[in-house]
């Protein structure tokens, strides 16, 4: 019988919860670079540096010897292992469990993840139906009516109750799902009991009850855990689902199967679950929280691939403010595009948007400021400049931040921004920061690769675009109504790119899964592609003339085409044909006037 391979949803999991500069770091030393890291390749001997990791997309490529793809071909290649040997050690090392195979080497059954999914689904809809169909509902129905929800938002967001009975879920899903289900997927507990008597025995109980329930989608709408919140004033105030298969607070952000571009051009994140409705209700859709816990990298990335740029806007008590500044270094040292909003004292987003409406909340976001900025005006709010000796604690926070920034000229920028704000002379504080600075005055020591570029060998029109796809430089939606795929000749290419390819409605979409390569060779044309180095200010120039040069191509083409059915048909009249021919003529005209 034919080996099936691990399902593709498994090996999404493995890839997005694997720490790809973790996993190299443990064979050589990576130093950052950007936003990518650099080291000594350890596929082929070299003193200067020229492997390149990009954690962003998760790809390596050595710009040396041409090796490059994802973590499991790091894996492979540098172990010696098979593809399903560095499956199951990334899945070990992510505790992340892969279905059995039976004697035959067939994986049996529904993969862990796609069982908790059911189990999750049905549980969303048990809550959702206590809530809006059950008397038992009304209390909540009412808290939240009290808070400002609508009726819509809560069929929207599919928000639920949870019963105050111990074992009302357990009941309800207990004719499709098994306790031990149940129990993976973090909706149920087991109470440790006593063995020696009966009466302390151990028993199964639901793990939310009486508490408002918010469902947590992935990307794909796929509810992944649930958030609790209690109607009073009990504790834990609120309540997530643990850890499972499929969830992982850190890593998961509320709302973001919902949100979209709207409002402003970033993604704006948040801490509470009442602060995304709120914002979804008056129309700013572009919103994520955190689930209340800290901002981390995982987030980060997952952000990354949703939007260019971020707002960071938390409760405006000083929890709050701290765990922005928390957030600083973190923000800086992955090079996010980000800014941070703070809102009047005593307003969490929930309240202001309710009390002051959308437009006076999206005039916030919009004078959000720097990170490094942020830090400073909050550092000096939190400590009144009376002496230098208050300067110099302030000092000491700020100048860490700044070090992590790898541009001089932000250094610089920064510097007279902290030396305004502090009252004290440029010079004066530029001469300290050299001082006690590791990196100084001069410009980041980091290693910036060498750009690939692109290569000669292929159409640089098509490698080039297909470079600006990968790196979510170009939105593939741009192409519809003026490239096909079929205007891709080169066969490599074409491959990657019929993974934007939508053939039922010939036309481009956002891939709904990770690109992947079928062989070493497709693999190293992405990683290069993904790592090499793009000019933010030359993407559109670029776009347009790579865009230019195919529709001339395919002029060409079809004139040629046209040219050798009049050489066959030797005289013919053929009007349609000539017509045609001097459609191709003016329009390669346009193009080459306009170029």
């Amino acid at each position: 019988m034919k080996q099936r391979r691990v399902p593709n949803e498994i090996i999404e999991i493995i890839r997005e919860r694997s720490d790809l500069i973790g996993v190299v770091s443990e064979y050589l030393t990576l130093k950052k670079s950007g936003q990518n890291y650099t080291g000594l390749c350890p596929f082929h001997q070299e003193k200067t540096p020229s492997f390149v990791v990009s954690p962003i997309k998760k790809v390596f490529h050595c710009f040396g010897c041409g090796l490059g793809g994802d973590l499991f071909q790091f894996l492979i290649q540098i172990e010696g292992i098979s593809f399903s040997e560095a499956i199951e050690r990334l899945a070990h090392k992510a505790g992340i469990t892969i279905p059995e195979k039976d004697t035959q080497g067939e994986y049996r059954g529904p993969s862990l993840s796609d069982t908790l999914y059911k189990v999750n689904e049905a549980a969303t809809d048990y809550f959702h139906r206590n809530l809006i169909d059950s008397p038992q509902g009304t209390a909540a129905r009412s808290y939240l009516k009290g808070r400002g929800m609508t009726m819509e938002t809560l069929l929207t967001f599919r928000l639920g109750y949870a019963l105050p009975a111990w074992d009302g879920l357990l009941k309800a899903l207990a004719s499709k799902f098994s306790v031990p289900q149940l129990e993976k997927a973090g909706l149920v507990s087991r109470r440790s009991g006593d063995a020696k008597d009966s009466a302390k025995q151990s028993g199964v109980f639901d793990r939310f009850r009486n508490r408002i329930i918010f469902p947590i989608g992935t990307p794909r709408a796929q509810v992944a855990g649930f958030g609790g919140r209690v109607l009073d004033t009990s504790l834990p105030k609120y309540l997530n689902s643990p850890e499972t298969a499929v969830f992982t607070k850190g890593r998961h952000l509320y709302g973001l199967d919902h949100a979209k571009g709207g409002g402003v051009q970033s993604l704006i994140v948040v801490e509470g679950y009442l602060d995304v409705l709120a914002s979804q209700q008056v129309g700013i859709h572009n919103v994520v929280a955190t689930l209340g816990t800290a901002l981390t990298k995982e987030h980060l990335q997952v952000i990354r691939r949703c939007s260019e740029s971020m707002v960071l806007i938390f409760d405006s008590d000083p929890a709050g403010v701290r765990a922005a500044l928390r957030a600083a270094p973190l923000l800086i040292a992955e090079g996010m595009s980000a800014r941070i909003a703070s809102l009047p004292v005593g307003k969490d987003p929930d309240a202001f948007i309710q009390a002051k409406g959308e437009e006076a909340f999206l005039r916030e976001i919009e004078s959000a400021k720097t990170v490094i900025d942020f830090a400073i005006e909050k550092s000096i709010e939190a400590l009144p400049i009376k002496s230098a000796d208050d300067k110099k604690k302030i000092i000491q926070q700020i100048y860490p931040l700044i070090d992590l920034l790898d541009s001089s000229v932000e250094r610089s920028h920064y510097l007279k921004s902290l030396s305004e704000a502090l009252g004290s002379r440029e010079e004066d504080l530029r001469t300290d920061y050299l001082k006690r600075s590791k990196k100084g005055s001069a410009p980041a020591g980091q290693i910036k690769p060498q750009p690939a570029g692109i290569d000669s060998k292929r159409p640089q029109d098509e490698e080039g675009l297909l470079m600006l796809l990968l790196q979510d430089q170009l939105d593939p939606l741009t192409l519809n109504g003026k490239l096909d795929l079929a205007d891709f000749t080169h066969p490599l290419i074409r491959e990657v790119l019929s993974q934007y390819w939508d053939e039922p409605e010939s036309q481009w979409r956002a891939p709904t899964e990770t690109i992947e390569a079928d062989n070493a060779t497709t693999a190293a044309l992405i990683s290069r592609l993904c790592v090499s180095d793009i000019d933010p200010d030359q993407v559109q120039q670029m776009t347009t003339d790579f865009i230019r040069e195919l529709l001339k191509k395919r002029n060409d083409r079809e004139r040629m085409h046209i040219a050798s059915q009049l050489k066959q048909k030797a005289g013919q009249e053929d009007p349609e044909t000539l017509k045609r021919i001097l459609e191709l003529k003016k329009a390669s005209s346009h193009l080459s006037l306009s170029r």
